[in-house]
């Protein structure tokens, strides 16, 4: 057993260990059972096959029964008990389909059987159904490309292939130049006034990029497989050494984990099919298996690599749909490198690049990488704990030797999906993770973070990355400002070793910097305040040090 077994296994057993009478799964964290739970009969038949272990046959037979609750007439599966949403029905026909594909002749008759009637009617409502139009976000589109192309390719028919090839080529359309996929928001099109389009890096690599590779595969589309192959390289550039994905100002942030998202199956499988073509992606694999690997205690998956110290429990999930990809890898045969190659977070130059899409540069500096975004795009949920890191904060600072040190959340933490989305529980103060300045008036606050108009300027130097940035004070609820005439000035500084911040605004305001636990010591003449806090999403515990702005302050993060 090599250990992308070990740790499947451990997955497997505790999914076992949280099956409930009616064949779901008991959630700790969330008290729901999750409907997506099917997505589990593949990784459970895939150790079934290996074991011979006839616990995980039935703990697949009985998912089949508790799939049968959400499911509809029309062949249509539900999101959870509480949410008609169907959109999930494709990841359910894939999972099914990959437990045909790869294990139907070691599967009992009866059980076989079913699994294909189930598959074979949620392909035809998928097939009838989302088509160009239908009202969801791209990666419901691209999951739709795979299972028709999976039924095409199974039954031979090629008006499923058909459509598979439609919605691929709708999907490739929304690449960008720089390898990111809109589209993660509604319409797929659209653009605020800057430009900027609505982007989710968790979505992008955990979710639309493996069911375009899967599609491309099933179609032998060798042109689409090579043009995803420089999509998913350009990708990696948010893919943080320790495997951990840079999404602090998606539009989805809501639902990051630091891995990618709440509710997506993952990358590592596509990485392991992409490495075909570009050894690369072995690498971004291995990446993705160690972040996954440390991210898990006692079988369980959790969302982030301070969960535990913090008695958050785990929504499951996160394990039985990181599963699923792992046992991709798996079927795909990914196996150790015999030799480590380097991502491009791995550079250690003085650059940085720009991202109008997304209204983001991403900096080099040494062994330092940051993040700066003035990301505007904002969806309905906005108000509703969705508001990502704007402003010209500084959402990421990471150094390679120190692991993050910075790492931008959403605002307000607020489940706006209430069955995706856990609740914190215990005494800690959970509290965003993004450094803003910020006043209150009238018991409403206004925070430089939430600007969407900042104006943001980069420059490279001998050796160093120096970036201005001002930002007014803006409303979450209304996204403007309460009073123009106040503002806040920043300039960042990133060295190899440290960064510096200088800070002066014309309001009564605090300056808030969340610093994560043991990653970098603070050096300042100022005063402040210090708290202990903690955020769900991105999963990391933070001193949270508050400046008044009367002066200018002037602040040193050092992490060597």
């Amino acid at each position: 057993m090599n250990k992308y077994e070990s740790l499947l296994r451990e997955w497997c057993l505790y999914l076992l260990h949280m099956q409930n009478d009616d064949g779901g799964f008991d959630c700790e964290a969330c008290e729901t059972k999750h409907g997506r739970a099917d997505n589990a009969v593949f990784p459970l038949i895939y150790e079934y096959n290996r074991t011979k272990d006839s616990r995980f046959l039935s703990a697949a037979e009985k998912l089949m029964q508790f799939r049968k609750l959400l499911t509809h007439d029309d062949g249509a599966v539900q999101n959870d008990f509480g949410t008609e949403w169907k959109g999930i029905t494709t990841f359910s026909a894939i999972n099914l389909y990959k437990t045909l594909f790869y294990f139907g002749d070691i599967l009992p008759t009866d059980f076989k059987a079913e699994i294909e009637k189930r598959f074979k009617a949620s392909a035809k409502w998928i097939h009838e159904s989302i088509r160009p139009g239908f009202r969801a976000n791209i990666n419901y589109y691209a999951a739709a490309s795979t299972v028709n192309a999976m039924y095409g390719s199974y039954y031979g028919d090629n008006n499923y292939i058909s459509l598979a090839s439609e919605l691929l080529n709708y999907c490739m359309k929304h690449f960008t130049e720089n390898g990111l996929i809109t589209g993660e928001g509604q319409p797929h099109n659209f653009r605020t006034e800057k430009g900027c389009a609505p982007v989710d890096i968790g979505y992008n690599v955990e979710e639309t990029l493996p069911c375009l590779v899967s599609t491309a595969t099933l179609l032998d589309n060798q042109t689409a497989l090579r043009t995803l192959a420089n999509h998913a390289e350009k990708l990696l550039s948010f893919m943080l050494p320790d495997g951990g994905w840079d999404n602090t100002f998606g539009v989805r942030n809501n639902k990051w984990t630091y891995y990618g998202s709440r509710t997506s199956d993952g990358c590592i499988g596509a990485f392991t099919e992409l490495g075909k073509l570009n050894p690369i992606f072995y690498e971004a694999a291995e990446r993705t298996f160690e972040i996954l690997r440390r991210c898990t205690h006692n079988g369980k998956l959790y969302g982030g690599l301070n969960y535990v110290e913090n008695n958050q429990p785990p929504c499951i999930h996160h394990t039985f749909c990181h599963a699923a990809a792992l046992a991709d890898a798996l079927c795909f045969g990914i196996e150790e490198p015999t030799e480590r190659k380097p991502l491009p977070c791995d550079r250690e130059e003085f650059s940085y690049k720009y991202y109008p899409e997304i209204d983001t540069y991403k900096i080099h500096a040494g062994k330092t990488l940051a993040t700066i975004t003035g990301y505007d795009y904002s969806t309905y949920t906005y108000p509703r704990g969705a508001a990502h890191s704007s402003g010209g904060t500084i959402s990421l600072l990471y150094h390679v030797d120190k692991g993050a040190i910075i790492a931008g959340t959403v605002y307000d933490y607020k489940p706006t999906e209430q069955f995706n989305m856990q609740i914190p529980v215990g005494d800690m103060l959970h509290s965003t993770l993004i450094p803003r300045v910020e006043y209150e008036k009238n018991g409403v606050k206004y925070a430089t973070c939430l600007d969407g108009n900042a104006v943001i300027s980069v420059q490279k130097e001998e050796n160093c990355i120096t970036a201005n940035v001002k930002s007014k004070f803006v409303c979450i609820e209304t996204k403007s400002a309460e009073n123009e005439s106040l503002f806040a000035e920043f300039t960042y500084r990133f060295y190899g070793n440290r960064t510096e911040i200088s800070v002066k605004s014309n309001a009564d305001a605090v300056f808030v910097l969340p610093i994560i636990k043991n990653s970098a010591e603070i050096k300042t003449e100022s005063a402040y305040t210090k708290h202990d806090i903690f955020f769900l999403t991105g999963g990391f515990s933070a001193d949270e040090y508050s400046f008044r702005t009367d002066r200018t302050l002037n602040i040193s993060i050092i992490y060597q």
